[in-house]
């Protein structure tokens, strides 16, 4: 049988205030027209009165620290559009795809926003929730299958498509079209796991445009992916190349910013491999069955980030895995410290007036979670499990500083809310 297609995933709008917000997950590493384009169409489908951004911090996603830093970014999305930039704590940040889009949500979720607004590259909403449907009713069948075929060398995402396909076979349900698609594509995969965690928020699809996540510069195309920005960055020719593809106020904070790229981080990381035991390895949210050991074997071999990547990996791992592998090595992050599932505060980065007035609303109707603009004042007041999870944000940042050369005076202990 096959799942309704008009069956929705969340519990119904129950919204902290009146401003109607839309909330939108990104990393803008950099901050692109593509991402213009996202911020525009959200606004305008959804009619909202403020959009809300969860934003990667100074590490992303793919397992990387972000070319440029956390503030920085944060004024690129002010300036584009964005009325309130919020930090996804760094231990999602480095998590997998359903923990990172987990986080996300639960922070916008918890700024009241009705609605979240996502790039995909079907742009088929209702095939996504179809999809997302199946994964949770299946969800003990496919983890299940997933588990014996990553035993046989399959990859993860690989394994996780063979499981859906073969639970769909046993249901009895027929292949929609555009399904077969869903789960290889980068955007769609994440548009999954946020419609799957959403509780009182609708998902809005925005069909993506250009080039796609890791595909190079192709100048036919209207946007530019961020991969391929950075990497025309790290070759040097970006002046002439990115210009058209970014807004003028992100370029000129691309040129002025200080960059940094993972080659950066190769001494911390043969440190940091050095420095641990192999227990300790094993621990790390990414590593397991000896891919700890691997990593701080390769670590020792090899003389570039790439290539201690690579020396660990196999079918069975992916790129973004052993490289998340290397940064939660670098910053210490173990299963057993940290055992929070969800943030435990939401962190403001920056905001403009229509984000200031959002941030009133939450301060007098009341927000689900703490709401922490300094955080001299405010960590105090946090659970002992929310205080480690901040001082973790906060070592993460200062660690950043340091590779890329930045003063005290940016430290997070330092900073305060970009205000647009």
């Amino acid at each position: 049988m096959r799942y309704r297609r008009d069956l929705p995933l969340w519990a119904g709008p129950c919204f902290l205030t009146m401003i109607k917000t839309t909330g939108i997950t990104a990393e803008y590493d950099p901050l692109h027209n593509g991402h213009v384009y996202l911020i525009e169409q959200a606004r305008a489908l959804t009619q909202c009165d403020a959009i809300a951004v969860a934003m990667s911090g100074d590490y992303v996603q793919r397992g990387e620290p972000a070319m440029l830093d956390k503030w920085t970014r944060c004024r690129m999305a002010l300036d584009a559009g964005a009325d309130l930039v919020v930090e996804i704590p760094v231990q999602f940040c480095l998590g997998n795809a359903a923990q990172y889009a987990s986080a996300s949500v639960s922070l916008l979720e918890a700024l009241g926003c009705s609605q979240i607004a996502f790039g995909s590259e079907s742009g088929d909403v209702e095939l996504l929730k179809n999809t997302a449907h199946f994964l949770v009713e299946e969800k003990e069948a496919i983890d299940a299958r997933i588990s014996e075929l990553i035993k046989d060398g399959i990859s993860y995402p690989a394994a996780r498509a063979q499981a859906y396909w073969l639970a769909q076979d046993l249901s009895g349900s027929a292949m929609l079209p555009g399904e077969a698609d869903i789960l290889s594509s980068p955007n769609d995969i994440l548009a999954l796991e946020y419609i799957k965690n959403m509780k009182s928020a609708e998902p809005v699809c925005v069909k993506r445009q250009g080039a796609g996540y890791s595909e190079g510069f192709d100048e036919s195309m209207q946007f530019q992916s961020a991969s391929a920005i950075r990497e025309a960055v790290r070759d040097g020719s970006f002046s002439e190349t990115v210009k058209q593809y970014m807004p003028e106020t992100a370029y000129k904070a691309l040129c002025d910013g200080t960059k940094t790229f993972n080659d950066d981080w190769v001494s911390l990381l043969k440190y940091a491999a050095m420095s641990i035991s192999a227990e300790a390895a094993e621990d790390l949210p990414s590593a397991g069955e000896g891919l700890g050991g691997l990593i701080k074997t390769s670590a020792r071999d090899n003389s570039s980030w790439e290539e201690i990547v690579l020396g660990a990996k196999s079918k069975r791992y992916t790129y973004t895995r052993i490289s998340r592998l290397c940064m939660q090595m670098i910053l210490g992050i173990r299963r057993s410290m940290y055992s929070m599932e969800s943030p435990a505060y939401v962190r403001v980065l920056g905001f403009s007036d229509k984000g200031r007035e959002l941030l009133s609303g939450l301060k007098k109707e009341g927000c689900v979670l703490p709401v922490i603009t300094n955080i001299n004042k405010e960590a105090s007041r946090l659970s002992e499990d929310a205080r480690r999870m901040l001082d973790l944000d906060v070592f993460a940042a200062d660690i950043y500083n340091m590779i890329t050369g930045r003063g005290k005076e940016l430290s997070d202990h330092v900073m305060r809310p970009v205000i647009k």
